[in-house]
């Protein structure tokens, strides 16, 4: 199939301005895009036109515009996926007091779809759009959980992967084996693996016709809430994956 080229180089402008922390200039774009500063000023130009790029008078540099927002939440609003897991997470933040995510299986990482805070003392903030690594976290265990382990190296590579922290699995042998009592489980569970302190649990969304595969997972500080239980908090985010898997897929 062929592609738009003036399109795909647009996205990926956008993109970029969308992950960076900070206000971009032209000549930064151009940079990071390998492209010539004419090329971006012509995308940017258009882009900031239709509110997809807005740009600081003083600083002349470039970040998202209303535009995109806008798309975004229509997106938050319409898709069933998004809608139905919002309300499912609320419900088990509110009722573990503890953390909430989804995320969806992108090339080598997953990206978050949605976050929701709980009351918890111990709260590991992200924001959607956020990148997390598979090897060492439960929505990324359980996506992989669900392919064949030849699938699996060919998406991690041979190792040694990243150590995140001092318990982050880094070999090959010793992840598969994880990931074959993740599969015999029936949810994944992380302690250390990713952050100090914090255990997370999760269970993979069965949702067959989805362009990718989508978890979700809890997390929290056995230290800071000590009453939950971490068998009886993977029944309650198993539960929660059923109903918004049957929802979506009505």
């Amino acid at each position: 199939m062929t592609k738009n080229q003036s399109l795909e180089r647009g996205l990926e402008l956008l993109e970029l301005v969308q992950k960076s922390d900070k206000p971009l200039g032209t000549r930064d774009m151009a940079r990071k895009l390998g492209v010539s500063p004419a090329a971006v000023q012509r995308l940017v130009n258009t882009l900031n036109e239709r509110n997809y790029l807005a740009r600081d008078p003083e600083t002349r540099r470039y970040r998202v515009g209303y535009q995109a927002i806008l798309f975004g939440n229509a997106i938050a609003r319409s898709d069933a996926l998004l809608v139905e897991g919002r309300r499912e997470l609320e419900e088990v933040t509110r009722k573990l007091r503890v953390d909430s995510y989804m995320a969806t299986l992108q090339g080598q990482n997953a990206f978050y779809l949605l976050c929701v805070t709980g009351e918890a003392l111990v709260s590991v903030r992200c924001e959607p759009g956020d990148t997390i690594p598979l090897h060492s976290t439960a929505i990324g265990k359980c996506i992989l959980a669900s392919l064949p382990d030849a699938e699996i190296l060919e998406i991690l590579g041979p190792g040694p992967y990243p150590a995140i922290t001092g318990s982050t699995l880094t070999t090959p042998d010793s992840f598969l084996a994880e990931i074959e009592a993740t599969r015999e489980r029936g949810y994944a569970i992380v302690e250390n693996e990713n952050i100090e302190g914090i255990t997370s649990v999760g269970a993979l969304l069965d949702l067959p016709n989805a362009p990718s595969k989508t978890a979700i997972s809890i997390s929290f500080s056995p230290y800071f809430s000590k009453d939950i239980d971490t068998e009886e908090a993977a029944a309650v985010i198993q539960a929660a994956a059923r109903r918004i898997s049957r929802s979506v897929a009505i």
